[in-house]
C-alpha cells in the first residue's frame, strides 16, 4: 500500500459514509468535553468512543467530579503537566492521553497512535503536520476517520455478516437465544477480528456495541406511554431513540417489553407517529395495556426486569432499585 493507495480508499463510497458518521461523533465529543461543567455520565459516552476502551474502563471508577475538574484544568491551561496529571490519577495509557489532545484540540493535535495504525496503508508520517498537506484533510479528524476504516479489501465476509448480524439484533423482537448465539461468535473472534467489528460498531451504534463488548445485559420493561408524554411532546419519536439508547453507565438491556396503554393510538397526533406504532405492534414484546402500570410492575416482579419510566409506581410493591428515570438514558 502506499500514498495512492490511500487516495484510492478516500475516494470509496464507504470510506465517505464512514468519514461523516466519525466526524459527527468526534464533534459531537469535542463539544461536550469542551463543557466540562454539563458533563455527566450519560454525555461521558460520547467521550469514550473516541478516547476509546482503556478510558471507558478506567474513568467510571472515579467520580466524574474529578475528571470535570482536571478538564477545567488543561482547558484553563493545556500544560503537558496537565495532562500527566489526568494520566496519573486514572493509570491512563499514552496513546488514550493523545486521544484526549485530539479531542479537546482537533486542529493541533493528531489521534493517539495514528502513526502505528497508517502502516495497514504502508506509510508512515513524522509529522502530523504534512499528513494534513498531503492528503488535503481538514483537520485531524479526517485522520481519525482514516485510522478507523476497515478498507474493503480487509473485510472478511464472515466479520461483515457478522456485523450486519449484530446491527439486526432487535430489543424488542430478537429472540434472547439468537442474541445468545451471535454474541458467542463474537466472542471467539481473535483480537483482530474484534477490533474490526468494535471499531465498525462504534460508528454504526454505540448500543450494539455495548450488547457485545459488555459482559453481561438485563432486561427492561418500558412504560411506552410514560415516555411517549414526555415533557407534554405527545411524540412516539422518544421513545424510538430510546431503543437505540438502552444503556447506563454499568447496564447495557436486553431484552425490552415495552408495555403501552391501550388508548396510547389517541395520544399520538400525526399520522406518522401512528404508523410508527403500528409497526411497532408487530413486534413480539410489545403489550397493550389499561392500567399499564399494573403489568408494568407485575412483569418487572415476575421477571426481575428493570424499569423506565417518569412514574413513581407508588402503589405498588416492588425494587425500588429497579426504577429508572427516563432522563438516565437522554444525552441533553
Amino acid at each position: 500500500m502506499s500514498i495512492q493507495r490511500i487516495y484510492n480508499v478516500i475516494s470509496e463510497k464507504d470510506y465517505k459514509e464512514h468519514s461523516q458518521k466519525a466526524r459527527k461523533i468526534v464533534e459531537k465529543a469535542h463539544s461536550i468535553i469542551r463543557k466540562p461543567r454539563e458533563l455527566n455520565e450519560r454525555k461521558m459516552f460520547w467521550v469514550y468512543r473516541v478516547l476509546g476502551k482503556d478510558a471507558e474502563l478506567k474513568i467510571p471508577k472515579k467520580h466524574i467530579n474529578d475528571f470535570q475538574f482536571l478538564i477545567m484544568h488543561i482547558l484553563k491551561k493545556p500544560k503537558e503537566n496537565r495532562f500527566n496529571d489526568l494520566r496519573s490519577y486514572y493509570k491512563l495509557k499514552e496513546e488514550t492521553i493523545e486521544n484526549l489532545k485530539f479531542l479537546l484540540f482537533p486542529d493541533k493535535f493528531p489521534p493517539g497512535g495514528y502513526n502505528e495504525k497508517l502502516k495497514k496503508y504502508g506509510v508512515e508520517f513524522y509529522n502530523p503536520q504534512v499528513i494534513l498537506k498531503r492528503l488535503n484533510f481538514k483537520d485531524f479528524i479526517d485522520l481519525y476517520a482514516l485510522i478507523t476504516y476497515i478498507p474493503l479489501d480487509v473485510k472478511t465476509p464472515f466479520v461483515q455478516d457478522l456485523i450486519d448480524e449484530i446491527l439486526s439484533i432487535d430489543p424488542i423482537d430478537t429472540k434472547i437465544s439468537l442474541y445468545t448465539k451471535i454474541k458467542e461468535i463474537f466472542k471467539s473472534l481473535g483480537p483482530y477480528e474484534k477490533q474490526m467489528v468494535e471499531l465498525q460498531l462504534k460508528n454504526i451504534s454505540y448500543y450494539h456495541y455495548r450488547l457485545m463488548s459488555k459482559g453481561s445485559t438485563k432486561g427492561v420493561i418500558i412504560d411506552g406511554s410514560n415516555v411517549v408524554r414526555y415533557n407534554d411532546q405527545d411524540s412516539i419519536l422518544r421513545l424510538v431513540d430510546l431503543l437505540d439508547n438502552l444503556y447506563i453507565e454499568n447496564i447495557t438491556f436486553f431484552p425490552a417489553i415495552i408495555v403501552f396503554d391501550r388508548n396510547i393510538e389517541y395520544v399520538l397526533k400525526s399520522e406518522e407517529d401512528k404508523n410508527i406504532l403500528k409497526k411497532l405492534s408487530e413486534k413480539k414484546r410489545i403489550y397493550f395495556e389499561s392500567p399499564a402500570d399494573e403489568l408494568i410492575v407485575h412483569l418487572s416482579n415476575r421477571l426481575g426486569y428493570y424499569m423506565i419510566s417518569q412514574d413513581k409506581f407508588n402503589e405498588y410493591q416492588f425494587d425500588k432499585d429497579k426504577l429508572l428515570e427516563l432522563r438516565r438514558f437522554m444525552d441533553e
